[in-house]
């Protein structure tokens, strides 16, 4: 490790600073990342910092392995020999640290972690408990105050309600009560809990508090500028008075406010910590002069910042490229032209186009459609991320709730999830009965079974004999996983599924995906990797690690495809060129998402981690096509001019339609040229007093040709006037009574009114 030789000036202050409370400022491509790991190393290498006094935070696992591998290396090329560096995600660290405490907090170490989905499954339950269906509206709405209310760190216990806030908030309160007391009766957390329990038990156990903020004398902390409230105070009780903390982020990046994050958690941190220092890293060694040109541009329009502007030394390079196109469909096949051109350009080992370093950056994943379809037809290779991701997939969730259920029987969301996975003809009122039963005896839906005392059950015999006889396959399977006679985990579970007639049951399920079983061997070999990077593991620590891989990114492989994901999907990422798509007004910046109280500038903040993706390349696209949802066409977004990059010619001009006909004989974009129409141009003035009789006898049936302007009667409707063309073939009518109506141009109901003199 050669600091001098691998650091430039700012970063090797920010890796050696001596300063117990330091903020560095890390703008995009700075080498956040390697500051991180080199101050991880050093600390180890250079000062004799014994390893297992350092803690670092990471965002994503994806990070956390990286940093972990990089400042291993680092190390050992130092000093000789590999420390086990502690670096987790928050939520890693707090399972780890309630696993360690679990008997202060009444718990098994064994507890089981509930994801988004048991999650929901629990809350439905409670609902249909307390006699609601689990398609009410109420649950949803119990579900988005369970969220608030922890967020705000409280559980029900903690809430007071004299009055309600909101209707229905009693009826919410209820079923936060009931979801936590069987949770808690399932020996689970969900992942609020994990930091909120975490911070409960510091806060309230004096003793474990000393033990825990005396354990560290560093914390590192990536990603500052997206932590929350809750992992703050999880910090503050860390940070002993003898601790170092050290946190690294970029307040322009803060785009998860809407997950919890606080920009002025980074912001006011000299205000927390007197005396703290502050680095700022701004040399850019990601992209060319242009591009960080338009993102600082763009980002200088925001208040709540640490101004700081990011130069690089890798010159000017290629213009930014923009588009502004009639339709999405037209939009799509722009891009996928550019995206064939760049791709055939740089060939693969094997001669074929490479697309592996293109990426597609949208705000909102439903822009993807006209894309995929365009790369279907066209034969592009590409993989959308942030969707559903491995460990999401159904099967995968079946295949991890029968592990789950083995590690901890209590977890009925677990049982209740693969019941009747494979079919096993065991219908909603036989496990509402069972749930009923097993409540009121106090115990899980699985013990309840496992004890074998039906007296007087309500539970039919077929669902109790096929239900005991998958606990009986359970536990000897439970024996194998969690004995000691050292068989494969992997294969072990794929015995037992094979036993239970569940890989039979995905090859023969109607309308199954034809990778479910190449999904579950994947998990085999996921499970058989996990034991080989961590030797000694024990299968219940693979199955705590699966619950905490949360991020859209973990799951990505290498491949040689087009990449699509949104942009908070992509922050950390970059690739050589990068389309941002849909960049229209309303859409990005995102009407919604301003009107959900979040903050305006976080839109700002979301497009310049968008630019700031590119390495070489970037391209800028639009269209001007109608939206239902709002009544009228899409408009540029105003990041266009913020960025100081020039608006795309319009696609309704004459001149732009010429100039595309010649570029591409085939394209037929837009409308025709007798159709001038511009949809920035003033609405078209309601003509005078409508003349009936002589002027009426003109009018001319189907098959007219129509402009913005025209006047015509509808057999119907009566007279109106043409307002605006949503597309070649549908036009906006402004009729004198019955208001605008959406009306096909070529339907024979309508006819043209003629003045006097031939004219429309």
């Amino acid at each position: 490790m050669d600091i001098a030789k691998d650091l430039n000036d700012r970063q090797k202050e920010a890796v050696t600073s001596s300063a117990r409370f330091l903020r560095i400022i890390a703008g995009a491509g700075s080498g956040k990342t390697r500051v991180l790991t080199y101050r991880l190393a050093h600390l180890v290498a250079d000062e004799g910092v014994d390893a297992s006094r350092i803690l670092a935070i990471a965002f994503t696992n994806k990070v956390a392995r990286e940093m972990k591998e990089r400042a291993g290396n680092l190390v050992q090329e130092t000093i000789g020999f590999l420390p086990n560096l502690q670096i987790f995600t928050f939520h890693s660290f707090c399972a780890r640290l309630l696993r360690f405490e679990h008997e202060a907090v009444g718990y098994p170490s064994s507890f089981t972690i509930f994801d988004e989905d048991d999650r929901s499954r629990l809350i439905k339950n409670c609902a249909v408990e307390l006699g609601f269906k689990k398609g009410d509206d109420i649950v949803k709405q119990a579900g988005r105050y369970i969220d608030r209310m922890k967020g705000r760190g409280k559980y029900p216990w903690d809430i007071r309600l004299v009055h309600e806030s909101f209707s229905g908030e009693k009826t919410c309160h209820r079923i936060f009560e009931l979801y936590e007391e069987r949770k808690t009766a399932s020996f689970a957390f969900d992942f609020d809990d994990l930091i909120l329990r975490s911070v409960r038990l510091l806060e309230e156990d004096v003793e474990i508090e000393k033990k825990w903020s005396r354990r560290y004398r560093h914390i590192l902390v990536d990603e500052y500028q997206d932590t929350d409230d809750m992992q703050e105070r999880l910090l503050s009780l860390l940070t002993g008075e003898d601790t170092s903390l050290y946190v690294v982020g970029d307040p322009d990046q803060t785009i998860y406010t809407w997950r919890g994050a606080n920009q002025s958690i980074i912001l006011d941190f000299d205000k927390r910590h007197p005396g703290a220092e502050t680095i700022i890293l701004n040399q850019n060694y990601r992209s060319t002069e242009t591009i960080l040109g338009a993102a600082n541009r763009l980002i200088a329009k925001n208040k709540k910042r640490v101004p700081k502007d990011l130069f690089t030394k890798a010159g000017a390079g290629t213009a930014v490229e923009t588009t502004y196109q009639p339709t999405a469909e037209d939009e799509a096949d722009w891009v996928c032209k550019r995206i064939q051109d760049l791709a055939n350009a740089r060939k693969d080992g094997e001669g074929k186009p490479d697309y592996r370093s293109i990426a597609i950056l949208y705000r909102s994943s439903y822009l993807t459609r006209p894309f995929e379809l365009c790369f279907k037809d066209r034969g592009i290779p590409y993989r959308l991320f942030g969707g559903v991701r491995f460990y999401e997939r159904m099967e995968v969730k079946d295949v991890l709730a029968y592990c789950n259920l083995m590690a901890n029987p209590k977890d009925d969301i677990a049982f209740e999830r693969i019941a009747n996975r494979p079919r096993r003809a065991v219908g909603d009122v036989s496990l509402d009965r069972l749930r009923s039963e097993a409540h009121e005896a106090g115990k899980s839906e699985y013990e309840y079974l496992e004890e074998g005392k039906f007296d007087g059950s309500a539970i039919p015999t077929r669902a109790i004999a096929v239900l005991s006889k998958m606990i009986g396959q359970m536990e000897r399977a439970k024996e194998r996983l969690f004995g000691d006679s050292g068989e494969a985990y992997s294969s072990v579970l794929r015995e037992f599924l094979q036993e239970i007639g569940y890989m039979e049951f995905l090859k023969t399920e109607e309308d199954v995906e034809e990778d479910r079983l190449e999904n579950v061997e994947a998990l085999f070999s996921d499970i058989d990797s996990f034991l080989t990077r961590n030797p000694g593991a024990s299968f219940l620590e693979y199955l705590q690690n699966v619950s905490l891989l949360v991020s859209g990114q973990d799951d990505m492989e290498e491949g040689n495809y087009v990449s699509l994901m949104t942009v908070h999907v992509a922050k950390g990422l970059e690739f050589d060129n990068v389309f941002v798509v849909g960049l229209n007004a309303h859409v990005f910046p995102s009407d919604r998402a301003i009107q959900d109280s979040r903050d305006p500038e976080e839109e700002r903040r979301l497009a310049y981690v968008a630019l700031t993706r590119a390495r070489k390349r970037l391209f800028l696209s639009c269209n001007a096509a109608y939206s239902f949802q709002r009544g009228d066409n899409n408009t540029p977004s105003m990041f266009f001019k913020e960025a100081g990059i020039a608006l795309p010619p319009s696609p309704y001009t004459e001149g732009y339609r010429m100039r595309r006909r010649k570029e591409d004989p085939t394209w037929r974009g837009g409308f025709s040229d007798g159709d001038h129409i511009d949809p920035f141009a003033r609405k078209a003035p309601r003509p005078g007093p409508r003349e009936e009789g002589p002027s009426l006898k003109k009018q001319m049936g189907n098959g007219e040709t129509w402009a913005v302007g025209d006047r015509l009667s509808h057999d119907r409707f009566g007279p109106g006037i043409v307002e605006k063309f949503v597309t070649p073939s549908i036009m906006i009518v402004d009729f004198e009574k019955e208001g605008k109506k959406m009306i096909v141009s070529t339907t024979p109901v309508i006819h043209k009114i003629h003045r006097e003199g031939g004219d429309a």
